[in-house]
């Protein structure tokens, strides 16, 4: 029992004395954590989790990365689980008196049997954690008469990748990894800051002038290594956040975006953390960010805090002054931006501050980017010393990703008994509309992600091979996305050293507002019936025809309501071929019977015939026709001339990725929500998202098109570098295009729920706006994974008619 072996612990201290936990508890785990300890003598204390307690050696001399170096472990009592994270000042007078950090922290694993191997004096195991990693050894030394009662052991490094014969981590690393702070501030409060005065006009290269309203950023290049002459270059960490601005000027703070947005109160408390520098006005780049366990950014807790509002977890990493206090210092050299920027946040940062500094190292990158992908960062950013600040994309800044990082098509699995039913899973990547082989991934699973992957591949397996891979990779459809980390691609196109690195897919996690009504039936199910079922589309690696069927049969309850007595263009595509498909207007030779058709004036009094969707048989008997696309009005044929949706199609120019049409996205519905009205969005199946807002049935056509052109360019006058609202590509380059055209007389946007004519067969998905930003690609959304989505989230579109607003004059 671990009571039973903490009896000595217990007998050495007085607990009304000192804040040590008495410790409980028989939890079993595989922690490690290391204190440095100032008591009689300076040392270090490693602790293992073993058998409801903390196994512990104190080592004099501390661990060293250098597997020449044997450092002396003296074997003590074993300590709580409590004691894991236990820091600060033992008072003086107790047992071991004096400042205690936590070092170093992480998990921990065998070689062998820890038990046996402790018994017998040679005990070797590996670290995971932020200062040690590998593997180690723990050999007891034979006893001298003098050291009778003493368990002496060394510890030493073993020669692996995670060893460095020229880095003292001691001297390196010497801050806590809880709380950041050296054992030296647990001794005395620290000495107050001694403020510098910034004097920013005598940096060479400042002017003096105004603040600037908006700054073009400097954008870094993508290298492939870090630069071989490490001369003349700065290196620092790259974060995964959002990159922005804070501009400060009379003690109030506004956040820009990348794209010129301003987000200031999307942050939440963030901008008064800059309050207290010492300016009166100042421009800082810089990146938000959230911090795991380990203090590495990571983007997922990024979305995760800014959906739920969540302020007080979010860091500025400030790394660059463009400006301070009437100097504009873009044509100052690097290193002494970075110098006046350290004098401006000094004093400010600390473990718990908001605003963090971002360090750098010069000279050879190698240790840094080694670190970078030990620990599983983003990469590094170099930097040319003495280069100026460079608007847009320059050689001068360069991203080098610690390993390479892609995502890869699911196309088949190996099977073996041994490695829990899968050995390997078969990667591809569309290309052109056809899927093409990239080899196997082998690693970076455990048992129970093997046996998961079984349980969701095995249904999917198919019978068609994929061109390429080899006879025991079993074919599935290629629907599921994994993320991959490889080192190259060879010159065929092979990845090389890949390792799984998890599924890329959506989870929609907001719960439905309204249980799902049931529109088809049974009947209606049983009634579906399409020849050449097993016809694919879009190449041989394409869905089905059947595929299709079924798909619109599973969502048809959720799609039905946003579809039902809509005008409706069917897109078509009867033999499979991109090239034979084609819009459907009209009424057609064949088409179901209770496909309803309708006529109409348009504006010319000319007569027009077009169609609707009236009940689920006529629906789900559209795929026999080969229609794999509905696009729909913004009315219901009932009151035709009054619309009741207007839609903003944000489209992507090219160079814009996917977080920024989210980001955009995002921007715009505080804009249009300001403006009184209730914003819902999609995805639109491609690269762009839908903002669809439903307004009164009060307006015709032409007024409707003339409202939506002026809120148009309302939203996109509030960021003119990010939105553009005239058509063409040359205009959208690098921006988003905001188009209001589909608010026309007979115009269509694509419906809710519909699948897009492509290889893998993206949906077009109605979301909640808390679940947009955790989406890496709208392309996860699809045939496939959709259906199972809804079951667990329902339709975010439920309540969209009773959300119906005035359009605001």
């Amino acid at each position: 029992m671990a009571s039973e072996k903490l009896q000595t612990y217990r007998r050495k201290r007085d607990f009304s004395k000192t804040t040590e936990p008495v410790g409980a508890g028989n939890e079993t785990g595989n922690r490690f954590v290391v204190h440095k300890h100032s008591a009689s003598s300076d040392h270090y204390d490693l602790r293992l989790e073993l058998d409801g307690v903390l196994k512990s050696w104190a080592v004099p001399k501390g661990p060293s990365l250098n597997p020449a170096d044997k450092r002396l472990a003296a074997a003590t009592e074993d300590h709580p689980l409590d004691y894991f994270d236990f820091e600060g000042v033992i008072p003086e007078g107790e047992y071991g008196g004096g400042p205690m950090i936590v070092w170093d922290w992480g998990v921990w694993a065998p070689m062998g049997d820890p038990h046996a191997d402790l018994e017998k004096g040679s005990f070797k195991f590996r670290l995971a954690g932020e200062k040690l990693n590998g593997g180690w050894m723990l050999t007891r030394l034979k006893g001298k008469p003098e050291d009778k009662g003493r368990d002496n052991w060394l510890l030493f490094k073993e020669r692996d990748p995670a060893m460095d014969t020229e880095v003292d981590i001691l001297k390196e690393r010497p801050e806590s990894v809880k709380s950041g702070r050296r054992i030296e501030e647990l001794v005395a409060p620290p000495a107050p800051v001694k403020r510098v005065k910034i004097m920013p006009g005598k940096a060479a290269g400042a002017i003096k002038g105004p603040m600037p309203d908006k700054v073009d950023l400097q954008l870094a290049t993508a290298a492939e290594a870090p630069p071989k002459d490490a001369s003349g270059w700065l290196h620092e960490i790259k974060f995964d956040g959002y990159r922005t601005l804070a501009f400060i000027e009379a003690g109030k703070t506004r956040l820009i975006t990348r794209g010129g947005l301003d987000w200031t109160r999307r942050y939440g408390d963030l901008p008064e953390a800059f309050a207290a520098l010492d300016c009166k006005q100042a421009v800082i780049d810089g990146e938000i960010v959230v911090l795991d366990d380990d203090g590495i950014s990571r983007f997922g807790k990024l979305q995760d805090a800014l959906a739920e509002g969540a302020s007080h977890k979010l860091v500025f990493y400030a790394f660059d002054l463009l400006y301070l206090d009437g100097w504009d210092l873009r044509g100052v050299e690097l290193t002494k931006r970075k110098t006046l920027l350290a004098q401006l946040l000094a004093g400010h940062i600390n473990a718990r501050s908001a605003l963090h500094y971002s360090d750098h190292m010069e000279g050879d990158a190698g240790p840094l980017y080694g670190l970078a992908s030990e620990k599983g960062l983003e990469g590094i950013v170099a930097k040319r010393a003495k280069g100026t600040y460079q608007g847009g994309r320059s050689p001068g800044w360069l991203k080098v990703k610690a390993l390479k990082t892609g995502d890869f098509v699911i196309a088949g699995y190996t099977d073996s008994e041994d490695a829990g039913g899968i050995g390997a899973l078969g990667l591809a990547e569309w290309v052109d509309g056809e899927l093409h082989y990239r080899g196997k991934v082998g690693t970076g699973f455990d048992a129970s992600t093997m046996r998961a992957l079984l349980k969701r591949l095995a249904p999917m397996r198919i019978a068609d091979k994929l061109d390429g891979a080899p006879p025991d990779v079993l074919p599935v459809r290629p629907t599921l996305t994994a993320r991959i980390q490889y080192a190259t691609m060879t010159t065929d196109g092979l990845l090389r050293h890949s390792v799984f690195k998890g599924l890329r897919e959506v989870e929609l996690t907001t719960p439905a507002t309204q249980p799902r009504k049931r529109i088809i039936s049974d009947a209606d199910l049983a009634g579906i019936w399409v020849t050449n079922p097993t016809r694919r589309l879009f190449g041989k690696s394409g869905p089905t025809k059947l595929d299709i069927a079924v798909y619109y049969a599973a969502v048809g309850d959720y799609m039905l309501p946003h579809l039902f007595n809509r005008p409706v263009s069917l897109f078509r595509c009867p033999s499979g071929s991109t090239k034979d498909c084609f819009f459907q207007r009209h009424a057609f030779t064949g088409m179901p019977p209770t496909i309803k058709v309708f006529e109409t004036k348009n504006s010319d009094d000319e007569t027009r015939t077009y169609i609707s969707v009236e009940d689920a048989k006529g629906y789900l008997a559209l795929a026999q026709f080969g229609v794999v696309e509905f696009h729909v009005w913004g009315t219901h044929e009932r009151h035709l001339d009054k619309p009741d949706r207007v839609i903003f199609d944000l489209d992507p120019g090219e160079g814009v990725e996917w977080r920024d049409v989210v980001n955009a996205a995002v921007h715009l519905r505080g804009e249009l929500e300001g403006m009184g009205l209730a914003p819902f969005v999609k995805t639109s199946g491609g690269r762009g998202v839908h903002i669809v807002v439903p307004i009164k049935q009060k307006l015709g056509w032409k007024q409707v098109h003339q409202a939506s052109s002026a809120i148009a360019s309302r939203l996109a006058a509030t960021g003119r570098d990010t939105f553009v609202t005239l058509m063409g590509a040359e205009n959208r380059k690098g921006r988003i295009f905001i188009d209001f055209y589909r608010n026309a007389r007979s115009a269509t946007a694509v419906a809710a729920y519909s699948l897009r004519a492509r290889p893998h067969l993206p949906a077009s998905t109605p979301i909640d706006w808390r679940d947009l930003e955790s989406i890496d690609s709208p392309l996860d959304l699809n045939y496939s994974s959709l259906p199972g989505l809804l079951t667990t989230s329902g339709d975010p579109w439920a309540e969209i008619n009773e959300s119906a607003r005035d359009l605001p004059a």
